[in-house]
């Protein structure tokens, strides 16, 4: 299982580093679906049952997840069009085309098929749809994420309007240095630009980022499922928390990133989020 891990760990580097001066949409979609497709072949091995073989159940996850990898990629052009036309309605498009890509690459790296689950995440909420058998739905909370809107909420004034706006949790500071910037899933504007259409393109993208690491949480799905087995107090606390456990990694990847950047974009997270908001370059 460790090598699994340490082969997951390097290829996410190797894919960062790759393409860490992406600057076409091409570059932009075979990342996006790239990643996916690799990281949910590589779920889809941890998460298969004893009598699935490797190489089928491999190109399924693949092949699964290069088709939610490409929604998520279509879902950050969306973003893009939040500045471009100047709209916020496209918050919400993009939200729900990232919400069914993401669900499909979990689905995928966890061996599922790529319909049987969908969520969709409002700041630390998360909304479960079940569809395999008989439709329902579950809520639960993201306790990471509960804990990063606590401490953005500290000092901080909460954006409800824009919120509302683009499906996300906004708020805004008067003492930040920053334009914008973003905790886990939580955004932060300056007051100043409050109204800055490119700011929350930029800042929603890295929103995506955190998101494109979902992947990760799939990977302790039979560790989860042995504790639940061996305690009724974890079953329930499991019922209540969708663990949101993937933040470290590319927040590492993103520190990774910064040693010897040339400018604040030579960095593949914020180059990434500059392609769909701005398109500011190291000579401006």
């Amino acid at each position: 299982m460790w090598r699994v891990k340490f082969l997951t760990l390097s290829f996410i580097i190797l894919f960062s580093n790759k393409l860490s001066s992406q600057d076409t949409k091409t570059e932009m979609a075979i990342y996006n679906i790239g990643i996916n497709a690799v990281f949910s072949g590589v779920g889809s091995l941890i998460n298969k049952k004893p009598n699935e073989k490797w190489g089928k159940t491999f190109l399924k996850g693949m092949g699964q997840g290069a088709l939610g990898g490409y929604l998520i990629y279509e879902s950050k052009n969306l973003i893009g069009e939040i500045t471009n036309k100047k709209a916020w309605k496209y918050g919400w498009y993009a939200k729900i085309v990232n919400s069914a890509g993401t669900s499909i690459v979990e689905n995928a790296s966890s061996n599922r098929n790529f319909w049987e689950k969908w969520h969709l995440n409002i700041g630390f909420n998360r909304i479960e749809f079940y569809t395999k058998d008989k439709f329902k739905f579950k809520y639960k909370i993201m306790p990471v994420s509960l804990a990063l809107t606590f401490h953005t909420a500290i000092n901080n004034k909460f954006e409800l309007k824009r919120s509302l706006q683009t499906g996300e949790f906004i708020f805004s500071s008067n003492k930040t240095e920053y334009k914008g910037y973003t905790i886990g899933n939580v955004i932060t504007i300056n007051e100043k630009s409050i109204d800055s259409y490119d700011i929350y393109s930029h800042e929603i993208i890295h929103i995506y980022q955190y998101y494109d690491f979902n992947f990760i949480n799939t990977y302790l799905n039979k560790t989860i499922n042995r504790w639940e087995q061996k305690s009724n107090t974890f079953k329930a606390f499991n019922s209540i928390f969708y663990f949101d456990v993937q933040g470290p990694i590319p927040r590492g990847l993103y520190l990774l990133e910064n040693l010897n950047r040339n400018c604040y974009y030579d960095n593949f997270f914020e180059n990434e989020a500059n392609f769909f908001s701005s398109k500011v370059n190291c000579n401006n």
